[in-house]
């Protein structure tokens, strides 16, 4: 949602507009712009390669490999959500930040023009840690990155899909390997801004994507966010980056995290916050961005699946009036309505 036209939906509402401003500028501030193609030569001491190397599967063979910055820091770590048992004997959800791991599902849809898969990557991190110069509107704990790998019916990747866990910060990336038809109108070849990144608006990919071929995501140090995306070779990333191994668990997993004698859910299961990430709040965005988003939530980490068995919408527009058709479950509803012609 641009300012332009939030201010035109707020305009009878004078004077709300100078918070509304205030708001833009601090969202503006959480990001810092980039060139797309620098973050393997700007590497930085202390970042760390996360890449999945178990039994050969297509949820490996496709696995991106998650370029962190500054992971001598624990909340930039990608880690295993847990549950465990506080002083109290109460239960709390956290990340433990020593074991890394990402959780994975598959989702197939259909178009006018074909078949396809979704390989989805689920990762958390401990928190985005409380910040004001930089100002982090995102702080808060156990937030996550989904990362979606479209493959056609030839399993070939043609787009790469990265959205943090609330549903904000969205891109889509197509590669090489898609129709010049399913592009949207006006689609820039050589990059795309969002919210303060530059990331790359087309992935060419080698021919064959052969095994030896990672999709590197490169994430920002203390909020996580995706700033950019690069093909590299399993030797540059040896070479320019330290490496650790990415566990990979089936995402139904984290409904049955074992605690004590017993098991609980990552999400909320009941009440008004069902589908969300326990211990997920979001403050500043809540103060920010709900009232004029209509969305007391916005901002909390949850649940990707079908609105109907997890209790909340993926959705991806803060336009309330979109929050339904940018829900990004029904995967081909969701790129016809951000304007993909797969």
């Amino acid at each position: 949602m641009n300012t332009a036209s939030i201010n035109n939906r707020l305009k009878s509402l004078g004077v709300l507009r100078p918070a509304l401003i205030v708001a833009l500028i601090l969202l503006s501030a959480c990001a810092t712009s980039r060139s797309h193609n620098d973050a393997l030569h700007n590497s930085r001491t202390h970042a760390t390669a996360y890449i999945v190397n178990d039994q050969p599967t297509d949820f490996t063979r496709f696995a991106p490999a998650f370029i962190a910055e500054q992971t001598d820091q624990s909340f930039n770590r990608i880690g295993k959500p847990r549950a465990r048992l506080d002083d109290q004997g109460k239960t709390v959800i956290d990340i433990d930040a020593s074991e890394p791991l990402a959780y994975v599902d598959r989702q197939t849809f259909t178009t006018a023009n074909g078949s396809y898969t979704n390989l989805i990557y689920r990762i958390h991190f401990e928190e985005t840690p409380f910040s004001l110069f930089p100002f982090h509107i995102t702080a808060g704990s156990n937030n996550g990155l989904l990362t979606l790998l479209t493959l056609d019916a030839s399993n070939r990747p043609v787009l790469v899909t990265t959205v943090h866990t609330c549903g904000c910060f969205l891109a889509i990336v197509p590669t090489s390997y898609l129709p010049a038809s399913a592009y949207p109108a006006g689609w820039k070849l050589d990059s795309q801004w969002v919210y303060g990144m530059t990331l790359p608006g087309l992935l060419e990919l080698p021919e064959p994507f052969d095994a030896d071929s990672r999709i590197a995501i490169f994430l920002k140090n203390e909020t996580h966010r995706v700033m950019d995306i690069q093909v590299l070779s399993q030797e540059e990333i040896t070479q320019h980056f330290h490496s650790e191994a990415l566990g990979i668990s089936p995402v139904a997993a984290l409904m049955k995290l074992p605690v004590g004698d017993s098991t609980t859910s990552f999400y909320e299961t009941e009440g008004s916050r069902k589908g969300y990430v326990k211990g997920s709040h979001k403050q500043f965005e809540q103060l920010l961005i709900s009232w004029w988003a209509f969305d007391w939530r916005v901002g909390e980490d949850k649940a990707y699946g079908d609105k109907n068995e997890t209790g909340t919408v993926f959705y991806t527009s803060l336009k309330p009036w979109n929050r339904q058709a940018s829900d990004m479950w029904p995967f081909a509803e969701f790129l016809s309505f951000w304007g993909w012609g797969l």
